[in-house]
């Protein structure tokens, strides 16, 4: 009997035993990297920089996430009735206790060819330099614990340089470089507000690789003003550089991206649009662009179809009007037509300000006068979405996981049917021998082995003899 006991036990135990590991474990989706361009070109012996966001940037967890003693599945009927949970009320395991803790990502750069060109990051910047003569890929990833690893590529091609890159006075274009008044090339005759490229950077402008080792700009004498291209790197103080045109019809475009050619955003400032003390007024143009924002913001992307999130540095008014342009291309076609939504902080949701915004030569572009928190594009009613959960900067509820909800659901299908089909099994060989020794006892039956003893003569046989 004791050995029928160790079996049925161990059958039961086996109806409890997930399939797979991952199904008791909380996932709160995956770590988005977004890089500020998807290709490079450099001559032998360059270097160039890339921007680089990962969201999200941090993680409030508490110390119970991931262990294997508190599941995803340890909740039951029975303990949400005695009102126990492994989880709080932000869906986080509370078996190792309920203090939180600031979890950051780590994040790595890789070459599929260091030498053609190889990559560092430095902070929230990815270098590049040019080894050699070819194409490489470079991929940045990163993980963060609770979060599945993600990852983004950058294509990188590397000419030779040719024989003489230098004029005849030795420079080679670079910073400081002009357009004559009256070129061909210049930015129109139409006056400041001559249409721009669809990034919003002029057709006269001779493009600029980023860097960040000094002020990188560019003045471009055009027949419709002064032109001046600045790139939003460590070393741009936007303030001075608005000071230069304000009571002007000139221009002020601050860049930011692997290139002015291709950048991923800028914003374009005209000097009569400028209030009256934009060069004392603090300004920052950094802009970060991802699909999912942080925070309560990413909580409610992740719940949209599809969308392009701008979270801004600058907080409030701006010196003056500005339009946006942010590239798209990845996530868009030409001749998309998207919706622009600022988050309220407040309502902790979006509201719509623009319908129709069309993407041209893969940007769309916006005008502002202040910076929300963040300002989403997208073809879908992000209006229509709540906030799920709070407190938890990109977790996503149980209901949404499809990798734990819906898939570890199948996994425990399997072993339960197993385990059910094992204890039945025994039950029923418990049941028959129990049966047979009790009728072996109300005769006198002996022992498995030993000589049968027949019935008395004279008495009737009984139900067992049978």
């Amino acid at each position: 009997m004791a050995l029928f006991a160790c079996a049925l036990v161990l059958a039961l135990v086996a109806c409890l035993i997930p399939a797979t590991k991952a199904a008791a474990y909380f996932s709160f989706g995956t770590v988005d990297v977004s890089l500020g361009s998807s290709y490079a070109s450099l001559q032998l012996g360059a270097s160039t920089s890339v921007s680089v966001s990962i969201s999200p940037a941090s993680s409030d967890q508490t110390l119970g996430c991931g262990m294997a003693k508190c599941p995803q599945v340890c909740d039951t009927d029975e303990s949400v009735a005695a009102g126990y949970s492994c989880f709080d009320a932000n869906g986080q395991c509370t078996c190792m206790g309920r203090q939180y803790s600031t979890y950051y990502p780590s994040a790595y750069a890789s070459s599929s060819n260091s030498g053609v060109a190889s990559a560092y990051l430095s902070g929230s910047t990815l270098v590049i330099t040019a080894n050699g003569v070819g194409s490489a890929t470079i991929t940045v990833g990163a993980s963060l614990r609770q979060y599945a690893d993600g990852a983004a590529s950058i294509q990188v091609d590397v000419s030779a340089p040719p024989a003489s890159d230098a004029g005849s006075d030795g420079s080679t274009g670079g910073s400081g470089a002009s357009v004559p008044e009256g070129s061909s090339s210049a930015l129109g005759t139409s006056g400041p507000n001559s249409t721009p490229s669809a990034a919003g950077i002029p057709q006269a402008a001779t493009a600029l690789e980023s860097r960040d080792d000094g002020v990188n700009e560019q003045v471009l004498e055009t027949s419709g003003g002064k032109v001046i291209l600045a790139e939003c790197n460590s070393y741009l103080d936007a303030s001075a550089t608005l000071a230069k045109i304000v009571g002007t019809n000139d221009q002020v475009i601050f860049w930011s991206g692997a290139s002015s050619e291709r950048p991923d955003y800028s914003w374009t400032f005209t000097g009569d649009k400028l209030a009256d003390d934009a060069a004392t007024r603090p300004f920052d143009p950094t802009i970060t662009v991802s699909k999912l924002g942080t925070g309560n913001v990413s909580n409610i992307m992740k719940q949209a179809k599809d969308g392009i999130v701008l979270e801004f540095a600058q907080k409030g008014d701006l010196p003056g009007e500005a339009v946006v342009y942010v590239n798209v291309d990845a996530a868009y076609g030409d001749g998309s037509a998207l919706s622009l939504y600022d988050f309220d902080e407040q309502q902790c949701a979006f509201e719509q300000v623009a319908v129709d915004t069309p993407v041209e030569a893969g940007y769309a572009s916006f005008s502002l006068t202040s910076a929300p928190p963040a300002r989403a594009l997208s073809t879908d009613n992000l209006a229509s979405y709540e906030l799920e959960e709070t407190n938890t900067p990109g977790a996503v509820s149980v209901s949404k996981q499809d990798n734990i909800a819906d898939e570890s659901a199948n996994d425990w299908i399997v072993p339960a049917a197993v385990g059910i089909v094992a204890v039945a099994i025994l039950a029923i060989i418990v049941v028959v021998l129990v049966r047979r020794r009790k009728a072996a006892a109300a005769v006198g039956e002996p022992a498995a082995g030993k000589a049968e003893v027949t019935p008395e003569e004279g008495k009737a046989p009984t139900d067992a003899d049978e």
